[in-house]
């Protein structure tokens, strides 16, 4: 039986959704982009929307291998009917949603039979549909400057109209891209209302309200706000190797190569959801205090999941969520992906021992140019995929930066800003990043790294003693407890860090002389030091400890080390 492969999908995703910094159009534009695999994808398919996965290719011409992250891969008999499902969809997004670029290509006929002859032509396919993007005008040339028009407040395009907010809101231009955002934000609001798991027995109206208030406290009121990005470690080279994979385990057929690759595309999407859903039920257990004047809905965390799909996960949130919410989301992703049989099979097949994670936070003010926070979080997940290398893709880390001034944030020049320079004898970095999430590991790069590390060092900041040398008393006669890092004393090393490992490990000394050298000893890594050393580099935990313990809830830290620090 002859085929074709058809592939399309939307492109620049995060600029589309974080190019705003309204939060509301920031959730309808993650809404729009999940049209591209659902709503649109049905459309043009023409059947009912709880057959689309069950379309059989000798069946019903066509077949629908997978669909989800804002994409699809398809098999047709006839090039002409790929062509036409690819002009509906493409079509679809044209019309609603301006701005969003989705692009398709059919592929050459290739004989249905092997696994391994899908998969090339899936490939060939793939490599039409980045040709195809090349040749293309960006999509930001489909709103022209001529004639003249006043600009939108959101998006910086040429205006197509004037909207008119409630309240003493003065109305704004907006522009299509702007408005078709706005205008998914209802539908928007009941997707993620699944995503999060909410309670079952409130209607849509309630749903709604809840989740608005939410986003309305995220984009107005939130002092720090965090956005915080996930994804596997080496799932791409996974899924391009599937074929082999496949064949090596008995199912070398196309046939079998599609339920396969579904299988797994689909097991990692739903670990990914179940994931997130079990890390936030777990928040609204948490008792969060809000600040006065500043609401959100009793039992719902502060968070809004924007990207959410196979191992992928961008979620905005209050500051104060960021980091416990990552930290037990990679926890919970993994040990998910490694249970599932279409997902922990495939990786022990392949020859790996599991799947590890990575993610990348970053905290910033809420006013903060949004994409520029988007982009931050996505370098430190790179630089958390670190991991990899240096322990092997099982292993799961994290990243975080607390940006605390406005200008554009670039990760290689920040970590520079954490490298002492001068009269410095050896090479030093006051970063330990990223940390190693979940068991610990006795290797020699990951000393001193483990998540329960920055723990410990945070607790420590925090840790409050008995002053002796103040003698008055409490309300109940009690001597008064002092904070063992005032902070005078805490700026005071955080100044000294950055002039060398003996002018800091002289000011640490000197921090023992009241509390003790038992209440800061948490604080040390080898031989009472703040350093140690990592290979060539001299390296210390402290400033990372001290940025993450404004935005550590009391719950996450623990009262001394726990099991597996370095």
């Amino acid at each position: 039986m002859k085929a074709h492969a058809v592939v399309f999908g939307s492109t620049g995703n995060q600029d589309y959704i974080f190019g705003s910094n309204k939060r509301r159009e920031n959730v309808g534009a993650s809404y729009l982009i999940t049209c591209v695999e659902d709503v649109w994808l049905r459309r043009a398919l023409k059947h009912h929307p709880d057959d689309m996965r069950t379309l059989r290719l000798d069946e019903h011409g066509m077949q629908v291998v997978t669909a989800s992250a804002g994409g699809a891969v398809l098999l047709v008999r006839e090039a002409a009917e790929g062509r036409r499902i690819v002009g509906a969809v493409t079509g679809s997004a044209l019309r609603e949603a301006p701005g969003l670029d989705v692009c398709g290509a059919v592929g050459e006929e290739f004989e249905f039979g092997a696994a391994e002859t899908l998969a090339r032509a899936v490939e060939a396919a793939r490599d039409s549909l980045r040709t195809a993007r090349l040749a293309r005008r960006s999509p930001r040339l489909r709103f022209p400057g001529l004639p003249i028009a006043d600009r939108c407040r959101s998006s910086g395009l040429p205006a197509h109209r004037v909207v008119k907010f409630g309240g003493k809101r003065p109305p704004e231009p907006r522009s299509a891209e702007s408005l078709a955002k706005l205008d998914a934000f209802d539908a928007a609001l009941l997707r993620l209302a699944g995503e999060m798991g909410m309670r079952d027995d409130l209607d849509e109206k309630a749903v709604r309200g809840r989740l608005a208030d939410i986003v309305d406290y995220l984009g107005d009121q939130a002092d720090w706000i965090a956005v915080v990005h996930a994804d596997g470690n080496g799932m791409g080279k996974i899924f391009q190797e599937f074929a082999d994979i496949a064949t090596s385990r008995g199912q070398g057929s196309a046939a079998a190569y599609i339920e396969g690759f579904r299988a797994l595309s689909d097991g990692m999407d739903d670990c990914a959801r179940r994931a997130f859903r079990e890390v936030v039920n777990g928040l609204r257990s948490l008792d969060i205090d809000r600040p006065e004047g500043k609401q959100w809905p009793a039992g719902e965390p502060p968070i809004l999941p924007l990207v959410l799909g196979g191992d992928d996960l961008t979620v905005v949130c209050d500051g104060e969520l960021a980091l416990p919410f990552a930290r037990q989301y990679l926890e919970k992703f993994t040990e998910f992906a490694d249970r599932e049989a279409s997902v922990g099979g495939v990786l022990r097949a392949a020859g790996r021992r599991g799947i590890g994670a990575c993610a990348g936070v970053a905290i910033v003010k809420r006013n903060h140019p949004f994409h520029s926070a988007v982009r931050l979080a996505d370098d430190l997940t790179k630089e958390a995929k670190a991991v990899k290398r240096q322990l092997g893709p099982d292993r799961s880390a994290l990243s975080f930066h607390v940006l605390y001034e406005t200008a554009h944030a670039e990760l290689g020049r920040l970590r520079a800003r954490q490298t002492p320079t001068g009269q410095v004898p050896r090479e030093t970095s006051l970063t330990a990043q990223p940390y190693l999430i979940g068991a610990g590991d006795a290797r020699p790069w990951a000393r001193h790294r483990h998540w329960s590390d920055l723990l410990r060092r945070a607790a420590a900041l925090g840790r409050v003693g008995i002053d002796p040398y103040r003698d008055d008393a409490g309300p109940d006669g009690d001597a008064v407890g002092s904070a063992v890092v005032s902070n005078t004393q805490a700026h005071e090393l955080r100044a000294g860090l950055f002039r060398g490992r003996e002018v800091a490990d002289a000011r640490f000394r000197s921090l023992t002389a009241w509390p003790g050298e038992g209440a800061v000893r948490d604080l040390a890594a080898d031989d009472g030091s703040l350093f140690w050393e990592d290979g060539d580099v001299l390296r210390t935990g402290l400033l990372d400890a001290m940025d993450a313990a404004p935005f550590l809830r009391t719950t996450d830290l623990p009262s001394q080390a726990t099991e597996g620090s370095g």
